[in-house]
């Protein structure tokens, strides 16, 4: 039995059923200084887009404001640790962030957070955002993916493809040879 890549169609499944299944990773964003800053976060995904949660006070809600760019990674890491290697899998996106501001948009992320943590379906933390009149100091932060690394052991070991997503960051455009990364 022969071999064969999987398609871009088949990676961008693949890339959403992580998203919803691995609900914590890191967010990396440049500071207004210009250094780096890494935080654990918990992403609410919808699709290939994801929503995160945070305050007004935050050094990545001033990063994000002062330069929308960001980057994050998630990966699925087996709970038998080596033996299980042929399971794991990440993404690391390069995106674009926006400060969510819209009602409309607001209940989404609410709606998508509840469905993926079920440890928020008891608590509070979201009431805020429906209380009229009162300054919100918790914000949703959207990233639109623009390109990503997507590694699958699935496949091959150290299986790597550059991905590259459609304008809109709805859907995997195109898959490029990893090796072509390090000449960028």
């Amino acid at each position: 039995m022969g071999w064969s890549e999987p398609t871009a169609d088949e990676v961008e499944k693949a890339i959403v059923e992580l998203l919803e299944q691995e609900s914590v990773g890191a967010l990396a964003t440049v500071s207004p200084t210009g250094a780096p800053l890494a935080a654990a976060m918990h992403f609410a995904a919808d699709g290939l887009k994801v929503y995160l949660h945070t305050y007004t006070y935050t050094r990545k809600y001033a990063a994000v404001l002062a330069d929308p760019r960001v980057s994050y990674t998630l990966s699925y890491l087996p709970p038998d640790g080596f033996a299980g290697r042929l399971l794991t899998r990440g993404v690391q996106v390069s995106g674009t962030a926006a400060v969510v501001t819209g009602q409309d948009e607001i209940e989404h992320a609410i709606e998508l957070s509840h469905q993926q943590f079920d440890w928020l379906k008891e608590t509070s933390i979201y009431d805020n955002f429906r209380r009229a009149g009162v300054a919100h100091r918790q914000v949703f932060i959207r990233v639109d993916p623009v390109e990503a690394l997507w590694t699958d052991n699935r496949v091959r070991m150290l299986w790597r493809k550059i991905v590259k997503f459609t304008a809109d960051g709805t859907h995997v455009a195109s898959l490029e040879p990893y090796e072509n990364a390090a000449a960028r």
